[in-house]
């Protein structure tokens, strides 16, 4: 009886450990360690749609030419229901803000608006320095909504400072709320001398925003000791790029070269970049896509088959110079659609030559806080999920005179 029943068992024993395989094999696949043996390496084998001489056909379009190659990507002609464009002008002629502020906000977001108006956002701020800012929107998704976009007609209406395209404001269309913004930025505000764009739960600082973009290099070490930051961070290479060097930094025009020593150690010292800057800073990251079907970034190879993502910022919140916002925007037409902004902002950046610059002070994730001396130097900080708290910590902050 016994032997007999031995090769039932043996099967049994058989299907339950190809059970348990299946089982393993596919959880293997869905968090993605086959889909790492696919991936192509990113140093030997990156091209990403299009290829050539983008940079001089976006120029091209920049400067109303005919370009060379027409544009590929068409995705970004939304038209903008509202449009505050008075907003950059003094009577009829175009004022030439110092920075302006672009905020990418949800629908239902009014009191993140309203405490970021009267608080970093505040236009009025600094006396001596023009700012402007405005809040980047699409539109609900559904047609029952009609009650929230009419609330959001009267707060423009009241505060002339709502940019809404016509496009589904969603999650995985912050790329086209971001080029929306920076289409705004080229055609109704194009003078301002940087720009800054950031989420709207954020804590920001406008003083070290200001204090920053005189000197990015060597922020904030240059309110200290100028000379000794600038011969200290010239000699260092930065940990986020094998490339980040002398010679970056000068393609992107952030220094002058070797030949100009006097002039660029004249230009640090007296802390204001050049209007030819390309600056384009934040939170640098180098990192690989998430393969893991799981992860609400699951990236599969059919979208994106290399192994590293190219240099980006965060896009919760950086800095773009005036001709960095330029060059980026028209590259943009030249560059395939990507669904993640941040990263599609990196591929435009790559396509464009222009290098992300790091900063500390950006925050990826909330800064701690124990005290208004330990935000004296952070620019930007996210998590504030809730506004109370976030223009709570701002009024110490500024009654400290960091913000």
């Amino acid at each position: 009886m016994h032997l007999n029943c031995m090769p039932k068992l043996r099967k049994i024993l058989k299907f339950k450990n190809l059970i348990c395989l299946t089982i393993i094999l596919l959880l293997l696949n869905y968090f993605g360690a086959f889909t790492h043996l696919f991936e192509r390496d990113f140093y030997s084998d990156f091209k990403y749609p299009m290829e050539g001489e983008v940079l001089k056909y976006a120029r091209q379009l920049r400067n109303a030419k005919v370009p060379s190659v027409q544009p590929i990507n068409n995705n970004y002609n939304f038209s903008l229901i509202l449009n505050p464009d008075i907003k950059c002008l003094d009577g009829d002629r175009p004022l030439r803000p110092r920075l302006v502020i672009l905020v990418k906000s949800a629908l239902d977001h009014f009191e993140n608006r309203h405490v970021i108006r009267q608080s970093w956002g505040y236009e009025k701020r600094f006396s001596d320095v023009i700012i402007r800012t405005v809040f980047l929107l699409g539109v609900p998704n559904t047609k029952e909504m009609t009650e929230l976009s009419a609330k959001i007609k009267l707060e423009a209406e009241k505060y002339k400072d709502i940019v809404q395209g016509n496009f589904s404001d969603s999650y995985f269309n912050n790329t086209i709320k971001t080029i929306i913004g920076m289409k705004w930025a080229v055609t109704q505000c194009s003078y301002g001398k940087f720009y800054l764009f950031v989420d709207d739960d954020y804590y920001v600082s406008i003083k070290n925003v200001l204090l920053f973009i005189r000197n990015p290099i060597n922020y904030p070490e240059y309110l200290e000791d100028a000379h000794e930051v600038m011969r200290r961070r010239l000699s260092s290479t930065h940990k986020y790029d094998r490339k980040y060097s002398y010679d970056i930094l000068l393609n992107n025009g952030l220094l002058l070269n070797e030949t100009s020593s006097r002039r660029h150690t004249r230009k640090v010292l007296e802390y204001e970049l050049a209007d030819e800057v390309r600056l384009f800073t934040g939170y640098v990251f180098t990192s690989s896509p998430h393969r893991h079907k799981s992860s609400k970034w699951y990236t599969p190879l059919s979208e994106y088959p290399w192994h590293l993502w190219p240099t980006y910022v965060t896009s919760g919140a950086y800095i773009l110079s005036r001709e960095a916002l330029q060059d980026m925007y028209f590259c943009s037409f030249y560059t395939k659609h990507f669904r993640f902004d941040d990263i599609f902002l990196g591929l435009v950046a790559m396509k464009a030559h222009i290098e992300p610059l790091h900063s500390e002070q950006f925050y990826f994730n909330r800064a701690p806080y124990t005290s208004p001396h330990s935000y004296k130097y952070i620019i930007a900080s996210h998590g504030y999920t809730k506004p109370k708290d976030m223009v709570n910590i701002w009024t110490q902050v500024r009654s400290a005179g960091y913000a």
